[in-house]
């Protein structure tokens, strides 16, 4: 049974549901940790939640809501470590900027977010697109010919068609799928190296890796530490790792697989 549409819309406990709620989809989504704390912040001020303090970290968000001095209720939301969503957190921030200047109701809010997310977080083809054109590009930018490069952009796009349309219909945890992926991309150069299409194998491998290197998770890692936010800066900083081990370990055993079967590949 659905109880939340038994709670009076104006009820303080249909008030704090939503205000944890927008917590917990910028989290999901990406955004940044102090700005989902403010959001929760702001918005439980404009619904009339005085007393509420919430704890937000990069997987988890702990928050209390207290009444006359007493709790009244609190929450504890488990958040997977998810990819990130900008266009729902820019649509998320517009909400917490309506709801801070009282221009939305609990109502609006709460369908707002839903609108939010079912959104579209970005074309599969503008990935595709992107990932072939961005692994070409690194390749190149890193000293390797147009012959690598266009090595590379294959390998890329590959890649990406595994990751967008085999990963999900399959059951492997991210580990295996980094490290699946890797394997793919870096047989992919090391067969085009071996027709002698590409000139160099090194550089052609470097621009697919770059696609998947965790370049934002690790520099919001960074920044957690800086803001003395250890918990999270750790627990982005480890899954960053993890992502990097797994290429790097993908990688290596298909240049190993090709050593041994074909010999000379390296």
């Amino acid at each position: 049974m659905n109880t939340t549409n038994m709670i009076p819309e104006d009820s303080l406990a249909e008030k704090f549901r939503v205000v944890t709620r927008l917590g917990e989809m910028m989290i999901k989504n990406g955004g940044e940790i102090f700005r989902a704390e403010a959001s929760m912040r702001y918005a439980a001020k404009a619904y009339g939640l005085t007393e509420f303090e919430p704890y937000v970290l990069a997987n988890g968000i702990f928050c209390s809501f207290c009444e006359d001095g007493k709790v009244y209720s609190s929450r504890i939301l488990s958040i997977p470590l998810s990819p990130i969503a900008l266009s729902r957190v820019e649509e998320l921030n517009t909400l917490s900027r309506r709801i801070a200047t009282g221009n939305c109701t609990i109502a609006e809010a709460d369908a707002e977010m839903n609108r939010i997310e079912k959104m579209n977080t970005g074309s599969t083809w503008m990935m595709l697109a992107g990932g072939a054109i961005g692994a070409g590009a690194f390749s190149i930018l890193f000293s390797g010919t147009w012959r690598d490069g266009i090595c590379a952009l294959l390998a890329g796009l590959i890649l990406e068609l595994y990751l967008c349309f085999l990963i999900p219909h399959t059951s492997f945890p991210k580990i295996m799928t980094n490290i699946s992926g890797a394997f793919l991309m870096s047989t992919v150069c090391c067969i085009l190296y071996r027709l002698g299409i590409g000139d160099h194998l090194d550089l052609m491998t470097i621009g697919p890796v770059f696609v998947m290197t965790p370049g934002v998770p690790i520099t919001n890692a960074i920044r957690n530490f800086m803001e003395n936010d250890y918990l999270s800066g750790m627990s982005r900083f480890l899954d960053a790792l993890l992502v990097a081990g797994s290429i790097a370990i993908g990688t290596g055993a298909s240049m190993q697989c090709w050593n041994y079967l074909i010999g000379g590949i390296l």
